[in-house]
């Protein structure tokens, strides 16, 4: 693919609109698309994101997402040391995500113990890459999320209807755990526009019915190569049945035309002019689905988990009510007690235990 000459706009729709980039990366890897090998650094995304007033970014290693037998292949914990001291600068931050490897490990206590050693914001998946599909190692990649869903930790997969990242197979597996954020990178990348329908309807099915808690990043959503018809129609389906809130602003940076500043300005100028054209009729919708898809869903995801805050809370409260019933029990027993023997004793505190959050 090659990268086609930069088309400018003045001004920049997005230009003062703060955003949060959901895919960045650094690492190395073969890059199938390009045919080429690649490498990256934090600065690759530094220099691409910092004039478009991108704020934060998720970023994975494609170290530990290469497959075992690649010359750029890494283990989970050797892969993890390139990017557990990741910050960025003064003007974006970057927050690391944990490159897993389900299939070719298999058990998850490489990755308990990072994430009890150090900061992660989400587990990152990559079946493509990795050569192990979601479907021919289902119980393992489950094992994952189960880790992910007890320390409140997002997880993130590659999308695409390739028999190894298939969407209907991450769909699936979301649904093992109903309350875990789980993304689907690219929606479903470089898919028919039917099979692109089917998978919307899917992720929205299984959403509205209360299975999962799936959301989408709109990554390659682009009017690159002609394709912004088409783009502008996924756009909108996105909107229509998965809704504003449950989408991601993602560009899987500085990978292509992602590392080029201004194409990444290109991009993002296409997805807020289509939403706005969504939304021309009601202006403040059009506004506040723009805050809420490039900076707030992450914000909400990501860094503050209102989701797993949410699930505590009810965790807390079932305690607090478990230790009423076993608190009025003890008591009936004392005053049962006191009116035999004459002899009362007071019932012991008997408070839940805290969940530690990372």
């Amino acid at each position: 693919m090659k990268i086609q000459s930069v088309k400018m706009y003045s001004p920049s729709f997005t230009s003062d609109r703060r955003k949060f980039d959901v895919q960045g990366h650094i690492g190395s890897h073969y890059d199938g698309l390009w045919n080429r090998e690649a490498s990256y650094t934090a600065q690759n995304i530094i220099d691409t994101v910092e004039t478009n007033n991108v704020k934060k970014v998720l970023v994975s290693t494609l170290s530990g997402l290469n497959p075992k037998e690649s010359g750029f292949f890494k283990s989970e914990a050797n892969a993890a040391d390139e990017i557990i001291n990741l910050k960025g600068n003064d003007k974006v931050t970057l927050y690391p995500l944990l490159s897993c490897q389900p299939g070719i490990s298999q058990n998850t206590e490489t990755v308990k113990g990072l994430i009890e050693r150090h900061k992660f914001y989400g587990l990152k998946f990559h079946p493509t890459m990795t050569d192990m599909s979601v479907e021919d190692n289902f119980e393992i990649y489950s094992d994952y999320l189960k880790l992910a869903d007890q320390k409140g930790l997002p997880c993130v997969f590659h999308s695409t209807t390739d028999g190894k990242s298939n969407p209907s197979q991450i769909i699936k597996l979301a649904e093992k755990y109903p309350k875990l954020p789980v993304v689907l990178y690219h929606v479903d990348l470089m898919s028919k526009p039917e099979q692109v329908s089917k998978t919307i309807d899917e992720i929205s099915s299984s959403v509205n019915s209360g299975k999962s808690n799936l959301f989408v990043d709109i990554s390659w959503l682009t009017d690159f190569d002609g394709k912004g018809e088409e783009s502008k129609n996924i756009l909108r389906q996105l909107l229509e049945k998965v809704g504003a809130d449950r989408i991601l602003f993602g560009s899987d940076t500085p990978i292509g035309e992602m590392g080029d500043k201004d194409k990444y300005r290109q991009f993002t100028d296409f997805v807020e002019n289509s939403i706005k054209e969504f939304y021309k009729n009601t202006p403040d919708e059009a506004e506040s689905a723009l805050n809420k898809i490039f900076y707030d869903n992450a914000e909400d995801l990501f860094i503050n988990k209102k989701w797993y805050q949410a699930a505590d809370k009810v965790k807390k409260m079932s305690g607090k009510t478990i230790g009423l019933i076993a608190a009025g029990v003890v008591i009936a027993a004392a005053i049962i007690a006191k009116i035999v023997s004459g002899k009362g004793k007071k019932a012991e505190d008997n408070r839940p235990s805290h969940i530690r959050n990372y």
